[in-house]
């Protein structure tokens, strides 16, 4: 639709108050009035049908101006609204537009600038028929209701700290959300400056009768946060904290001559790498990505691709935390780091981690890829053994012979099912360092000559939230794990879902296989860290540890259930397989597999091109039962997994009766005895992490 009236052909007629005031301003996208994400209000009326074409009117010149200036007055208004800062909403004033019942509208106004509601926190889009413009379908977020009032989910102190005059200093966020949406709550999510804020606000929380839940960038799918059920919950997030001395950054020499750094636990692996890469160090393990908070990583399940190396939690040698009453302690005793390493914020708050560092003078980042001759086990293994060069046993399998180099310390792989068929790709993103490196590889091997510059421009670059707008990469990556990718300032899995009815699942298989190696270059030729992900789109994901001589059956059977949703009308998984290694060591009490090499398999897909959310949660559920029923498979914490049917027949992820099974009562007995200890009176003791402590029914 080009023109600015109403639609015949659709049967929509012509808007209210806010179509009349748009007048006949050019028209502007189409399609999009309910492409926008984050929204989460209920609505109040049917919504249209997918395939009506909304117009969108974008000002131009001074109406421009006009329409900034509204939404400004509108951000101003809300902030002002003593209401809210008192949290005492009117149940009979709150309307889609006035959140707060206080005869003020907060929103209604779209910014055509940045393509989103204004007053993001507060405001989301929502199309209700017959919605003529983006301003009407601008409403309040489903969080703004009477309903939460005396809780900690309608407390004004949480919802605006400081126009509230809150006794702890500290941002709002909003409210709580994991990055891919897996879990989207009304939790108020805030952000204190500094132990003294910490400390008020837990002492507030207390005087209240709330419990407190610490975040890290929000990359885990479940409920280890909260999942929003216990409206008395608020969650709080170090990513505008600020620690004292030498726990916001610190270099150490160890009497063995080790290197150690003490680092924020608020901070990426950006931030660390941008102060220990420049000098030769490292973190023994490493994800794909920067954009994880530490805090986060220790206190969960978190692993890269090191053969020899385990999860990431493991080189934490001491901790910097606070405990319920406010008092802070610092955690170096091996026998207690074990409880505080994977304790899923059980314990306390980590403030500050001390990891231990190793040098590689040397790194080789690069790919490996083939099309393999046949599917079976020996073509499978014989190219991890040998073209991949990696560093297993030659004896941990029979197939693929004994004739590797083992000279790559780190892999991750990637298998082309949807494509490949009977000849899969099979592609491996690995590293080599120091000693192994290749003498005639093409690319960097050493420090880049501007590598500080290059970390500042990654922190630096301008990015945009959906939900909050600009801001330089550092801080999205500190918030909630840096935006998804976009292409020509579009969402990728906004785009995705326009296109979920054309045949996009090998093309999104394909470009997987593809693009890695690209992103890979790049950051080697600016930093050359390993790491290859600055961004990333939010695709799903469920990974699962099992024994390497079932490494090949699992990946076998995720082909196969791959090639057979082909052709399916419901959901077509669309990304490649992918697996790594690991060597877990004997590190945590709440580690989920015993010490030893692993291989970890793991099912990824984008839930956009699926029918429906039952439609990718039925796959992975078939997926799942065999890996853990028929191969003793064990989950990744901070991932998909649980896929249970419910009473009455829908598949949810998290059940209950699977998350209790995943640790023994010895390691329940033993974490729930400490965690009394660090928190009598329970202070933090609610979220996914609570249940997989319960007894199974």
């Amino acid at each position: 639709d080009g023109g600015g009236g109403p639609c015949p052909a659709s049967g929509r007629q012509a808007g209210g108050q806010a179509a009349a005031a748009a007048g006949a301003r050019p028209a502007g996208l189409a399609l999009v009035q309910r492409a926008f994400v984050h929204s989460g209000v209920s609505p109040s009326a049917p919504s249209a049908p997918d395939d009506l074409a909304i117009d969108a009117h974008a000002p131009v010149g001074g109406e421009q101006e006009e329409e900034e200036a509204k939404g400004a007055s509108l951000a101003q208004d809300f902030a002002s609204a003593t209401n809210v800062a008192k949290g005492e909403p009117s149940a009979e004033m709150v309307t889609d537009y006035d959140c707060n019942g206080d005869g003020i509208d907060d929103c209604g106004a779209w910014n055509y600038q940045m393509g989103m509601c204004y007053n993001q926190v507060y405001c989301g889009h929502k199309y209700v028929f017959p919605d003529a413009t983006l301003d009407e379908s601008c409403r309040c977020r489903r969080c703004s209701d009477a309903a939460f009032e005396g809780t900690a989910f309608g407390d004004g102190m949480l919802q605006s700290p400081l126009a509230a005059n809150a006794p702890f200093r500290a941002e709002s966020w909003g409210t709580f959300r994991t990055w891919a949406n897996h879990m989207d709550t009304c939790a108020p999510w805030v952000m204190p400056k500094d132990d003294e804020s910490l400390r008020d606000l837990l002492a507030f929380a207390q005087a209240k009768g709330y419990k407190v839940r610490i975040s890290g960038a929000g990359h885990s799918a479940g409920g280890i946060v909260t999942d929003g059920k216990n409206n008395q919950v608020l969650v709080l997030s170090l990513a505008e904290y600020t620690a004292p001395g030498e726990w916001e950054f610190g270099m150490h020499d160890m009497p063995d001559g080790s290197k150690r750094a003490t680092v924020n636990a608020g901070w990426t692996q950006a931030h660390l790498y941008q102060k220990v890469r420049p000098l030769g160090y490292f973190l023994p393990a490493q994800t794909a990505g920067y954009f994880f908070q530490l805090g986060g990583i220790v206190a969960n399940s978190v692993h890269g691709g090191a053969y020899n190396a385990g999860f990431v939690h493991s080189y934490a040698t001491r901790m910097r935390v606070m405990l319920y009453d406010g008092s802070i302690r610092v955690i170096d005793t091996e026998e207690e780091m074990r409880y505080w390493r994977c304790s899923f914020g059980l314990l306390g708050i980590i403030l500050g981690i001390e990891f231990q560092l190793e040098r590689r003078y040397m790194l080789q980042m690069y790919n490996v890829d083939k099309k393999l001759e046949s599917w079976n086990a020996e073509e499978f293994w014989k190219f991890i053994k040998q073209d991949a060069e990696a560093d297993v046993p030659a004896d941990v399998v029979q197939e693929g012979g004994s004739q590797g180099s083992q000279r790559s310390w780190n892999g991750e792989y990637f298998i082309d099912f949807i494509n490949g068929k009977d000849r899969p790709t099979i592609m491996v993103y690995a590293q080599k360092a120091n000693n192994s490196v290749d003498a005639d590889f093409d690319g960097e091997l050493g420090i880049p000559s501007d590598i500080e510059e290059q970390y500042r421009k990654i922190m630096a670059k301008r990015v945009k939230d959906d939900w909050h707008g600009m801001m330089s990469w550092s801080e999205a990556a500190r918030r909630d794990g840096a935006p998804p990718i976009r292409i020509a300032d579009i969402d990728v899995n906004d785009m995705l879902r326009k296109l979920r009815h054309l045949p996009m699942a090998q093309i999104m298989s394909n470009q997987a296989i593809v693009q890695i190696p690209n992103m890979a270059r790049g950051l080697s030729r600016k930093v050359n860290d390993g790491f290859f992900l600055t961004q990333s789109s939010a695709a799903l994901a469920a990974a699962y540890f099992v024994h390497p001589s079932k490494g090949f059956e699992a990946m076998d059977f995720l082909r196969q259930v791959q090639l057979d949703s082909l052709g399916d009308r419901e959901f077509i998984w669309n990304l490649p397989g992918e697996f790594r290694f690991i060597k877990v060591q004997d590190s945590a009490v709440l580690q989920p597999v015993p010490p030893g090499l692993w291989f970890n398999a793991q099912m990824i897909s984008f839930a956009d091109l699926a029918k429906n959310d039952q439609s990718w949660k039925r796959a992975f559920k078939k997926v799942e039962d065999h890996w853990v029923n028929k191969l003793g498979a064990k989950p990744h914490m901070g991932k998909l997994m649980g896929f249970g049917e419910m009473k009455h027949g829908e598949v949810q992820p998290f059940s209950d009766e699977y998350v209790c099974t995943i640790y023994s009562d010895e390691q329940k007995a033993a974490f729930s005895a400490y965690r009394e200890r660090m928190d009598p009176e329970g202070l933090f003791a609610t979220g996914l992490g609570m249940k997989f402590l319960a007894a199974c029914p």
